[in-house]
C-alpha cells in the first residue's frame, strides 16, 4: 500500500512539474524571437544524464531554454537563498529543483577590523582591532573579505582579538586590505554541511534521471565563462563511485545569446558530445585525500574543454565584438548560414583568432576593420545595411517611398497595441533595472549586471499585464453601461445587450488581439525603421561616400575570406570551403509561436513588392541608357581568369567622412526640399544634386566639396544630424 501511495506522489509530481515546465517555456518562448538548438540528437535517450551548462548568462532564464530543447525532465541544483523566496521558491519546488545552500549567502558581517601584524614571519596569524572573535566567531568558519578577494578556514581562535586561519592568502588584492592602515572589514560563513544535497542527486541520478548544473556558481554577464566549481566533478565521481554501473553521461551545454536582456531578441543553446565518467578518476576518487582532489581536478579540466566547444569565450568585449565582425565578413559560400552556425562559425573564429593574432596580416586587418566599424559608427549605420546603400538615386528613393508606406500601414497597424502595453515596457524596464543595479551592487563578477534584467522583466509582466488587461476590461464594462449619448452608436448598443460577464472576456481578448498585432507588425516596422536610414543617406549624400563604403566592405570583405581560407585548414583540417555549412552543423530554429510564423509571412508579402518595384525600375533605366555607352563597353578588355592572382593589400579607403561644408548643406535641406528630391529620383526628373549627362555635377551639385581623405575634429565627434 505504501508502494502504490509513492507511485501516486510520484505521477502527481510529475504532472505539476510537466505543467509548470510547459507554462514557463511557452512564456520565455514569447519573451525572445528565435531561439535555435545544436546538436540536441547528441543528448541521451535514457539513463542518467549530468547537464552542465555555462555561460549563466541569463539568471532565471537559462534552465528554462534547456527544458525547451533537453526533451527530458530536468531537474536543477538552485541556490537555497532563491529558493526561500515566495515566488521564485514556489516554483523551484513545482520543477523539483535541489536546493543547494551557499556559504556566501550565510556570511553576516561581524564587529571590528582585522590586519596581517607580520605577514612574512606569521602569515597565518590574523590580528584584529575592536573585535570579539570569541564570541562570534567558531573553529572551522570560513573568513571572507570584501568583495571576495580572500577567503581562509579559521583553524584556531586564541583571544577576541587573535585568530590562526589554515592557509595563507596570497593574492595581491587581499594582502592590501590586510596589510593597510587600519585594517579591513570582514564576514564570517558558517560550515555548510551538503549531505542532503548530495544524496538528494545521487537519489535522481540513480533513478535514471536528469540532473541541470550551473558550475560557475552564480550568473553575470562576462564575455568570458568563470572558473568553474568542482561541486559537478564531486557529484559525477561520487555517484559512479557509489554505483559502478550508473553508467552516468556528462553533456556540456553552451548558452549564446545575441541580447540577453532585450525583448524578442534570439538565442542559440548548442550540446556537446557526452562525456563518460573515467573509471581511472573514479578509483583515485575512492582513494581520498589528495588522490581525491586530483580527480576532481582532473575530470574538472575535462568538463571545461567540453564546455568551451560550445560556448563564446573571449578575453574582453572588445575582442569579441572584433570577432563577430570578421565573422559577418566573412563569404563561406553563396548561402546565408542559421543562426546556429553563425554562433558556431564566430567560436571557430575566436580560436583562429587566438592562434594567430600576433600574425602581421592579421594585425593590419584588425586595423582596417576598426577603421570600418568607425565609419559605420559615423553614418549611424550597420554592417549588413550597407549593401542596401549600394544603389542608384531612383532605385533608392523608390524604396524609399515603398518603405515608408508600409511603415505607415505597420504602424497604425500596432499602434493600438503599443499604447496599451506601453506601461507593461515602462514599468518593466524601470524596475529591472533597479534590480540590476542593486544586484551589480552585492557582486563581484557582474561587469552591467545585464544578467537579470531578463528574469526580472518576465516576473513583472506577469503580473502587470493580466492586472492591466483586467482594468481595461473593468473600464470597457463601464464605458458600455455608461455610454454617454455621443457614444451611442449601434455596436454599443448590441454589446450593451450582452451580460457583464461576456462584455468583461471580450474586453480580455480584444487586448489580446491588440497586443498580439502590436508583436506581428510592430517587429515588422522596427526592421523597416533600420532600413531607411541607408535609403535616406543614398539619397541626400549620393554615390560619393555610399559607394566608397560598399567598395571598402567588399575589399575588406574579399581579405578575410582569403586569410581564412588560408589559415582554416591548419586549425581545421577538415576545412572546405565548399561544404562549410555542413561542418558546422545545420541547427534546428525554434520559433517561440505562431507569430514569428505570420511576421515573417508578412516580411515575405513586402519584399515581394519590393523585388517586383526595382526589377521595374532597373528596366526603366536601363532602357534609357545611350547605345553608344553600351558599344564602348563591348570593347572595353574584361579580366579574365587568368590574369595575376589578387595580392592582399592594405585599404585604400580611409576614414573619409563629408567635410564641413557639405555637412551644413546636409544639415539645412528643408523637409519639402528633401521630398522634391525623394520624388525627383523616383519619377526619373533628375534631383538637385544628380550628375548631368556629360558626367560633370550640375549647379546644386557643386554644393558638395570633394573629400580630402582626412576628416576633421569636429567631424570626428558624432554622426549626421539631419533638420
Amino acid at each position: 500500500m505504501a508502494r502504490a501511495t509513492d507511485v501516486d506522489d510520484t505521477i502527481e509530481t510529475f504532472v505539476v512539474y510537466d505543467l509548470f515546465r510547459a507554462f514557463w517555456t511557452r512564456v520565455v518562448g514569447l519573451f525572445f524571437r528565435e531561439i535555435a538548438e545544436r546538436n540536441a540528437h547528441l543528448i541521451p535517450r535514457s539513463g542518467p544524464v549530468m547537464f552542465v551548462v555555462a555561460p549563466h548568462h541569463n539568471q532565471f532564464v537559462d534552465p528554462v531554454i534547456l527544458l525547451m530543447h533537453a526533451m527530458r525532465r530536468v531537474y536543477f541544483l538552485t541556490a537555497a537563498a532563491s529558493m526561500r523566496r515566495k515566488f521564485i521558491g514556489f516554483y523551484g519546488r513545482c520543477l523539483r529543483g535541489i536546493p543547494v545552500e551557499r556559504q556566501q549567502d550565510l556570511a553576516r558581517r561581524c564587529s571590528g577590523t582585522i590586519f596581517l601584524e607580520d605577514r612574512f614571519a606569521e602569515p597565518t596569524v590574523i590580528s584584529g582591532h575592536d573585535t570579539r572573535f570569541t564570541q562570534e566567531v567558531q573553529v572551522g568558519m570560513k573568513l571572507m573579505l570584501p568583495n571576495s578577494v580572500g577567503q581562509a578556514r579559521i583553524e584556531a581562535i586564541e583571544s577576541d582579538t587573535r585568530l590562526r586561519i589554515s592557509s595563507e592568502m596570497r593574492e595581491l588584492a587581499a594582502l592590501e586590505l590586510l596589510t593597510q592602515a587600519g585594517g579591513t572589514a570582514y564576514k564570517v560563513a558558517p560550515h555548510v554541511n551538503q549531505d542532503d544535497m548530495y544524496r538528494a542527486v545521487y537519489n535522481r541520478l540513480n533513478k535514471g534521471e536528469c540532473i541541470g548544473i550551473f558550475p560557475e556558481g552564480g550568473s553575470h554577464d562576462r564575455t568570458e565563462m568563470l572558473p568553474l566549481k568542482a561541486g559537478a566533478t564531486i557529484m559525477a565521481l561520487g555517484a559512479t563511485a557509489a554505483n559502478p554501473e550508473l553508467g552516468l553521461k556528462i553533456v556540456p551545454t553552451g548558452l549564446n545569446y545575441f541580447h540577453p536582456s532585450k525583448f524578442r531578441s534570439r538565442a542559440v543553446i548548442d550540446f556537446g558530445q557526452p562525456i563518460d565518467v573515467p573509471a581511472e578518476l573514479v578509483e583515485k576518487y575512492r582513494q581520498g585525500g589528495d588522490a581525491k582532489r586530483q580527480a576532481c581536478d582532473d575530470f574538472l579540466s575535462i568538463v571545461a574543454d567540453g564546455l568551451k566547444q560550445v560556448t563564446l569565450n573571449t578575453p574582453d568585449l572588445e575582442t569579441l565584438k572584433l570577432i563577430q565582425a570578421g565573422r559577418r565578413l566573412y563569404q563561406p559560400t553563396q548561402h546565408s548560414l542559421t543562426m546556429a552556425q553563425q554562433v558556431e562559425l564566430t567560436r571557430r573564429f575566436i580560436k583562429g583568432y587566438t592562434v594567430y593574432r600576433d600574425l602581421p596580416a592579421v594585425a593590419e586587418l584588425r586595423d582596417r576593420m576598426a577603421d570600418y566599424n568607425m565609419q559605420l559608427r559615423y553614418y549611424g549605420i550597420r554592417d549588413h545595411q550597407v549593401e542596401t546603400m549600394r544603389v542608384g538615386r531612383a532605385e533608392a528613393g523608390a524604396l524609399f517611398v515603398w518603405r515608408v508606406v508600409w511603415l505607415l500601414i505597420m504602424g497604425l497597424i500596432a499602434l493600438p497595441g503599443t499604447v496599451i502595453n506601453a506601461p507593461v515596457f515602462v514599468v518593466t524596464s524601470v524596475f529591472s533595472k533597479r534590480k540590476a543595479r542593486a544586484a551589480l551592487a552585492a557582486s563581484t563578477v557582474k561587469v552591467r549586471a545585464l544578467d537579470v534584467i531578463a528574469t526580472w522583466k518576465i516576473l513583472i509582466a506577469l503580473v502587470l499585464v493580466p492586472f492591466l488587461y483586467s482594468v481595461y476590461s473593468v473600464l470597457a464594462v463601464v464605458f458600455v453601461r455608461r455610454a454617454p449619448a455621443w457614444a451611442q452608436t449601434d455596436v454599443i448598443k448590441q454589446v450593451s445587450t450582452m451580460s457583464t460577464v461576456a462584455i468583461y472576456l471580450w474586453a480580455w481578448a480584444l487586448a489580446s488581439f491588440m497586443s498580439y498585432t502590436a508583436l506581428v507588425f510592430g517587429e515588422q516596422a522596427v526592421d523597416i525603421v533600420k532600413s531607411i536610414r541607408p535609403l535616406f543617406l543614398t539619397l541626400v549624400v549620393g554615390s560619393e561616400h555610399t559607394e566608397l563604403l560598399a567598395r571598402q566592405r567588399q575589399e575588406l570583405s574579399d581579405d578575410i575570406t582569403e586569410l581564412v581560407n588560408e589559415l582554416g585548414p591548419q586549425i581545421y583540417p577538415e576545412f572546405s570551403t565548399t561544404r562549410i555549412s555542413e561542418q558546422l552543423g545545420d541547427g534546428l530554429t525554434t520559433h517561440s509561436n505562431i507569430i514569428n510564423e505570420s511576421a515573417d509571412a508578412f516580411h515575405r508579402k513586402m519584399r515581394m513588392g519590393e523585388q517586383a518595384l526595382r526589377q521595374r525600375i532597373n528596366s526603366t533605366i536601363g532602357s534609357r541608357q545611350s547605345s553608344p555607352q553600351s558599344e564602348h563597353a563591348e570593347e572595353t578588355p574584361v579580366a579574365g581568369p587568368s590574369d595575376k592572382p589578387k595580392q592582399r593589400r592594405g585599404s585604400k579607403y580611409a576614414f573619409n567622412p563629408p567635410t564641413p561644408r557639405t555637412m551644413e548643406t546636409l544639415n539645412s535641406i528643408s523637409p519639402m526640399e528633401f521630398l522634391s528630391t525623394v520624388t525627383g529620383a523616383v519619377l526619373g526628373t533628375g534631383s538637385p544634386s544628380a550628375e548631368t549627362s556629360d558626367g560633370k555635377h550640375g549647379e546644386a551639385g557643386s554644393q558638395f566639396e570633394q573629400t580630402t581623405g582626412r576628416s576633421t575634429p569636429e567631424q570626428k565627434k558624432g554622426l549626421f544630424y539631419f533638420t
